[in-house]
């Protein structure tokens, strides 16, 4: 018989990989949309910049909210409200083509539902869950999103953009069905009761944060981490097409070798755990990536069939970080916090992206593309180097 916790846990993934895979198709026909429409890089980057800089800032501020009302009302408001904006964006792509600036206010929109989501869905799971199916929980949930990236580019290539937009909307009403058929667990009544003090309510968080060092110093180096690693993952096409010369198929086979990549290593870590040290797995993910990263920066223009294998490799290393990171987080940090302290963490990794795409958005067109994958695997490196160097992170994951 199935134990009940697998019962809720997958009624509500089923809608939320729905909602999951609806919202990528729709965000990667709006971002072709955008490329075909103006051909602009600063345009691209700004649709980034929109999708991450809200989150990033409300996160600091919404793990409160996840930590005093009851998850389930949140993430079905959060769900409701980017479904209606889908629906609105969808109204008016049927009525003429689109211009820049609603998609634009709709990419920072979509940003503030998730910001009220992401540390709701995250803090939920350990409610649902024992402590040693976390991280095989987040290793399924991590293979929902891969198997989302691999699917959005065909269907977006099958389907009008608008439909692709209401199909954004059906996908946050099989989410909200799927909370509620769930039938989830309330946050603790203790929690519940007490009044909202939202800057208050925060400096406890971050106290929390910080009183975990280990936490603490890990946050610090996954900043890091994606100051180096985001500006990377969006020059795949770059180094496939103008380094080694290849075309747009090459481009999409290097996309597709990454994401399958992401694939496996999420299905592996479902089935099997990771180590009993977590940060042991960790560890090895980051010196595993950051290796092929170098050895990718240092391939010749004609290595392309390399550098296709070493993406696969960088997107089979990736789940063992982000995944094992957040079942670590849900384990040992207190019950009454956690959802304040996984905004902070998302946060901080969040709002360090951007710096990296800045750098990129000044510095990409003055160097070699191969240069960046050389100069991400070295500071890739160095963050594996912190984990194994600082004394309460090489700690923090033993049982």
């Amino acid at each position: 018989m199935i134990p009940h916790w697998k019962q809720k846990f997958a009624l509500l993934w089923t809608g939320q990989a729905l909602s999951i895979l609806s919202s990528m198709i729709s965000q990667y026909a709006l971002i072709w949309y955008l490329t075909d429409l103006t051909g602009s890089p600063a345009v691209l980057s700004l649709a980034t910049m929109a999708a991450l800089v809200p989150q990033g800032i409300l996160s600091l501020f919404t793990g409160t909210f996840a930590d005093r009302f009851d998850r389930r009302w949140i993430m079905i408001i959060s769900d409701g409200a980017i479904g209606l904006v889908s629906l609105m964006l969808a109204a008016a792509a049927f009525a003429a083509p689109l211009p820049v600036a609603p998609i634009l206010a709709v990419a920072a929109l979509r940003s503030v539902g998730g910001a009220f989501h992401a540390p709701c869905i995250q803090a939920i799971t350990p409610l649902l869950a024992p402590p040693d199916a976390l991280t095989r929980c987040a290793g399924w949930s991590q293979g929902i999103q891969t198997v989302s990236m691999l699917l959005s580019p065909a269907l977006y290539a099958r389907i009008p953009l608008a439909w692709i937009l209401l199909l954004d909307t059906l996908g946050a009403a099989f989410a909200i069905a799927g909370v509620q058929l769930a039938r989830l667990p309330a946050l603790r009544a203790e929690a519940q009761g007490r009044p909202l003090r939202l800057w208050q309510d925060t400096r406890e968080g971050l106290a929390v944060l910080r009183s975990h060092r280990w936490l603490w110093e890990l946050s610090l180096i996954c900043a890091l981490f994606s100051v180096a690693f985001l500006p990377v993952s969006a020059l795949f096409p770059l180094m496939s097409m103008e380094y080694f010369g290849g075309d747009s198929a090459a481009a999409a086979l290097v996309e597709t070798l990454f994401s399958a990549g992401m694939l496996a290593g999420s299905v592996l870590l479902g089935l099997w755990g990771g180590t009993r040290n977590k940060i042991i797995t960790m560890t090895a993910a980051v010196l595993g990536l950051g290796l092929t990263l170098v050895l990718a920066g240092l391939l010749p223009p004609s290595g392309f069939r390399a550098f296709a294998d070493l993406s696969l490799l960088m997107g089979l290393s990736a789940p063992f970080f982000n995944s094992v990171f957040m079942a670590l987080i849900q384990t040992k940090v207190e019950p009454e916090y956690l959802g304040r302290v996984l905004g902070l963490t998302g946060a901080i990794m969040t709002l360090a992206s951007p710096l990296g795409l800045g750098l990129t958005a000044l510095f990409a067109d003055a160097t070699d593309v191969p240069l960046w994958f050389l100069l991400a695997g070295v500071i890739t490196l160095t963050c594996g180097g912190l984990m194994l160097l600082l004394p309460s992170v090489r700690t923090c994951g033993r049982p």
